[in-house]
């Protein structure tokens, strides 16, 4: 007599819907962050108005195991880039350099439920940012298969 087999499935098949593609939020325009009124603006507004260098970017690759943004940051230094996660699905990117060519990076990354904010990993060559967001895996349950 032989042992049932033990069969492996996904736990979730059927019970989640395929997550969502990573989406890059529209940042504020220049006249959003700016305003026109003066007197209504805070003391580091006129810091924050200072448009991004032009050839700055962002793009997205998504692969089975991880989510990896590509950012590229001409003129910004590694001490003046911040990554933070917000709500458990959104990545903040934001870069700032005060050198006269400088300006002020921001942008905002919405992930789906599959992705790990908790683990996220970057690395800075002085022009590109490399950030990785693992993917989960979904659960995986043992059952007998007869």
């Amino acid at each position: 007599m032989h042992p049932p087999a033990l069969s492996r499935s996904s736990s979730n098949s059927g019970s989640y819907p395929a997550p969502e593609a990573p989406v890059i939020l529209t940042p504020p325009t220049q006249a959003e962050r700016c305003g026109e009124d003066a007197d209504r603006r805070a003391p580091y507004d006129s810091f924050l108005c200072h448009a991004p260098p032009p050839d700055t970017w962002i793009a997205v690759e998504t692969s089975a195991s991880e989510y990896r943004l590509v950012v590229r940051l001409p003129g910004f230094r590694r001490d003046g880039i911040t990554i933070a996660t917000r709500r458990r699905r959104i990545l903040h990117v934001v870069a700032d350099s005060w050198e006269p060519e400088g300006g002020h990076f921001e942008r905002r990354v919405l992930f789906g439920y599959d992705a790990d904010l908790a683990q996220v990993r970057a690395e800075f060559d002085g022009q590109i940012l490399r950030i990785i967001i693992p993917r989960r895996v979904p659960g995986v349950s043992w059952y007998n298969h007869q």
